[in-house]
């Protein structure tokens, strides 16, 4: 069995159910990143303009790369949860530890097992907080392909994985790249509430439910917060009506630590302390107490409950302008109390 086979068997050995090998050569497609850049389609996250020159390519973050190494890591979870009127939901994903740590962990002992096969070997690990374009290296060492919603797609496994790799000072094998398979399917455009793909293949993150509710920290637009609907952290709406993931399995690595269904009272009820407790280690944290809370209170309005109307009430005297702002707008929401 050659190194490069074995170095796939030994990621899967370690947790991955997608493994696949790439030449550390330099993007082209990365043209539609900056095009991207330039229609700001960014929002107001300005780390994806930094380090631009590892987008392109991969020798920029570690100049010795000769190959490059893709791992997927499920995260798909069947035993789910119903929505319910009074709840909002979390994304899949952030219902898990934080992905990051662990993942990295596993891939440093695989590189740690490599060098041990071929002495000469070396390495740098990555996941998705690496300027890296990541989903582009996958799709030539045949792990998915970049579907319409931009999500990268295996015909074994769906899209509820995470991606994580390495780039490798030693030339091995490329695979070859997955012929893409959403034919005439249009169902992750259609489904998305807000219209965040302006056309296959480009996501308008300004426009994107998990952007909103994760990246951005004022007052969500007005124009948005109808179609952001009851999620609190994060969407899955385009994943949830893509056929492929009828083949997603749960994975290996992750097991949920929460459900992904959460009350709306209890998480506007959270202080600091406590908020820290329930999600502090797991990607809910990452907008913090107070996005959490703007994001409960959209949720509110939305759902029309007159049994949030004291929540809100209170909420719109609060000292947060951001805050006191989404309560007024989702109070109005409410249907006129009756009056005996």
């Amino acid at each position: 069995m050659s190194l490069a086979e074995r170095l796939k068997l030994k990621a899967r050995e370690l947790g991955a159910e997608l493994a696949g090998i790439a030449a550390a050569s330099p993007l082209h497609e990365s043209s539609a990143y900056h095009a991207w850049l330039e229609a700001g389609m960014q929002g107001t996250m300005d780390y994806m303009a930094r380090n631009v020159e590892s987008r392109d390519d991969i020798t920029a973050w570690y100049p010795e790369a000769k190959s490059v190494l893709i791992c997927g890591f499920s995260y798909a979870d069947h035993t789910g949860s119903e929505g319910r009127p009074e709840s909002g939901r979390l994304a899949r994903y952030s219902v898990l530890p934080d992905y990051h740590d662990e993942l990295k962990g596993r891939l440093k002992a695989l590189l740690e097992w490599l060098k041990t096969e071929s002495p000469r070997a070396d390495g740098r690990v990555f996941v998705d907080t690496s300027p890296l374009l990541e989903r582009l290296y996958a799709r030539y060492a045949g792990v998915g392909w970049v579907a319409k919603n931009t999500m990268l797609i295996s015909p074994k496994l769906g899209s509820y994985f995470f991606l994580a790799g390495l780039a490798l000072n030693i030339e091995l094998p490329a695979d070859e790249p997955v012929a893409d398979h959403c034919g005439s399917c249009t169902r992750c455009l259609s489904a998305c509430p807000t219209d965040a793909f302006p056309r296959e293949r480009v996501l308008d993150a300004s426009r994107c439910i998990a952007y909103f509710t994760i990246e951005h920290k004022g007052p969500i637009p007005e124009g948005f917060r109808e179609g952001v609907g009851d999620w609190v952290l994060g969407c899955d709406v385009c994943q949830e009506v893509c056929p492929f993931n009828r083949f997603a399995r749960n994975g290996r690595v992750f097991s949920r630590v929460m459900e992904t269904s959460q009350p709306l009272e209890a998480l506007a009820a959270l202080d600091e302390p406590e908020f820290k407790r329930r999600f502090g280690g797991t990607p809910v944290s990452r907008p913090k107490r107070r996005g959490i809370i703007r994001n409960a209170l959209l949720a509110m309005g939305n759902s029309r409950d007159p049994r949030h109307r004291a929540t809100l009430e209170r909420f719109a005297r609060d000292p947060d302008p951001v805050l006191r702002e989404q309560a007024a707008w989702s109070l109005a929401r409410l249907p006129v109390p009756t009056q005996e």
